[in-house]
């Protein structure tokens, strides 16, 4: 065998596992949602392209991430380990300009830093991002999201080991000029996979919409099913002696309870007491439940 690689215990596979259906679907929803936060700064409705959640090192992520990027580290609980936003100075510079009235046709030379007005601007777009992030996985897993600190560059915001596992959720800005620009919301792999919310393809979606006859016809079809309810009057006890020794005409001597339970299935859903009525046995309900 000369085939052999190496293989480093507890980092697990790189391929995206069947749970990040659920989060591309909470992706396309956060899509949405940002065409209405960008847009009272930008003055027209800009496009939104949100890319398929990807799963990476976080060093393969980082070396791609311009040095004077926004990062944004946030607590997103109950979810375990950091969650991170990336925001392209490009972008926020264009912003800025969109916001205040420019054209945005200038190409801003690489900085170390953001103007106060820009760092204000970071403030005001990553906090309505997290809302609205937050409102997309309330039907999933309420997430309580607090800013722990932000940086400008990778490298002042290493919140994670260069080979743990990262999801990356990636929306492609496009504002007033051909130029495109990316919003990232990196999680950490081990966090998403304790979710067992996120491990089916089917995630709440504000757009759709309940057939109301199809609806009301199965409510009708399943009240017309019918279960089959019993009672035990007595339980007796035999030895296995007995048992073995029993005969016709044998009589076994059993006590009544005053309160005998109503089973449907295995569950026991009200409690009654054995009598007649017109004839028959009948059983009264005394207490459901």
């Amino acid at each position: 065998m000369d085939d052999v690689q190496s293989f480093a215990f507890g980092k697990g596979d790189a391929q995206a596992p069947v749970m990040l259906s659920g989060l591309d679907r909470l992706g396309e929803k956060l899509g949405r949602r940002l065409r209405g936060v960008l847009e009272p700064l930008v003055g027209s409705r800009p496009d939104v392209e949100v890319q398929p959640v990807a799963v990476t090192d976080f060093s393969n992520w980082a070396q791609d991430v311009p040095r004077s990027s926004s990062m944004s580290i946030y607590r997103a609980l109950p979810l375990k380990g950091n969650m991170l936003m990336r925001l392209d100075a490009g972008m926020i510079s264009t912003l800025v300009d969109c916001f205040y009235g420019g054209v945005s046709n200038r190409t801003m030379p690489a900085r170390a830093e953001f103007t106060p007005t820009e760092d204000r601007l970071i403030a005001r777009l990553s906090q309505a991002i997290t809302e609205q992030l937050a409102a997309c996985w309330q039907d999933v897993l309420p997430l309580d999201i607090a800013l722990a600190t932000r940086e400008v560059g990778v490298g002042f915001a290493c919140a994670f080991p260069a080979t743990e596992q990262m999801v990356v959720q990636r929306f492609t800005i496009c504002l007033i000029r051909n130029e495109e620009w990316p919003i990232d919301i990196v999680f950490p792999l081990a966090a998403l996979r304790a979710v067992d919310a996120l491990t089916g393809s089917k995630v709440h979606d504000d757009h759709v919409v309940t057939d109301a006859i199809w609806q009301s016809r199965m409510e009708r079809q399943m009240a017309n099913i019918r279960l089959p309810a019993r009672t035990v009057l007595a339980r007796p006890s035999l030895s296995l002696t007995e048992l073995v020794q029993l005969q016709p005409g044998d009589v076994i001597p059993v006590h009544i309870n005053r309160n005998l339970p109503l089973i449907v299935g295995d569950r026991i859903i009200a409690q009654g007491s054995i009598g007649e009525q017109d004839g028959r046995a009948a059983f009264m309900i005394e207490k459901m439940n």
